[in-house]
């Protein structure tokens, strides 16, 4: 599983983001964590939306209405196409991702 991690906000306050492609189930995932690690939205929440397909969560981000660095969701696609596993990548706002794990 890969996981693309950025601070973002949602309704005015700070949420960390954990996006990201599950190879053993072939899905894109997102979920969003406040800053009391509570659950905002999880994926999971929609199992009827077509996660297998980068799309749904581009329209998701747009729905929620987050702003993220720019490479992040091509970052996730790329592994999505690349079926990569156990990569765990930090991006910020003003500079190049930073991979924490490479798998």
């Amino acid at each position: 599983m890969s996981q693309h991690l950025a601070t973002a906000t949602l309704d005015g306050h700070p949420v960390e983001i954990v996006a990201g492609f599950d190879r053993r189930l072939g899905d894109y995932f997102l979920q969003v964590v406040d800053e009391r690690n509570d659950m905002l939205y999880t994926s999971l929440q929609e199992p009827l939306l077509d996660w297998t397909d980068i799309a749904t969560l581009r329209v998701k981000v747009a729905d929620l209405g987050l702003q993220l660095p720019t490479q992040l969701l091509d970052e996730v696609e790329a592994d999505g196409l690349r079926r990569a596993g156990n990569r765990i990548v930090r991006h910020t706002a003003n500079g190049q991702p930073m991979t924490l794990v490479a798998g």
